[in-house]
């Protein structure tokens, strides 16, 4: 399960297929030099955007692809 504790570089080394949901909330981590320190939930208050709904994007994600 992803977290909000979870640096933004670990999120995409474990879970490839999140970059996109992080492309279309307008978050170009993949690209950033602060992938690797800022946690998920820093990147994405950075972008002004909602943590518990991006989140909950992320783990749809995540349990669509292990067939959960």
């Amino acid at each position: 399960m992803i977290n909000k504790d979870m640096s933004i570089t670990e999120l995409l080394q474990a879970y490839p297929q999140t970059a996109d949901i992080l492309r279309e909330v307008g978050m170009a981590c993949s690209l950033c030099m602060g992938a690797s320190t800022e946690t998920l939930e820093q990147g994405i208050k950075a972008h002004g955007l909602k943590l518990e709904e991006v989140l909950s994007q992320l783990n749809s994600i995540i349990k669509e692809n292990n067939g959960v």
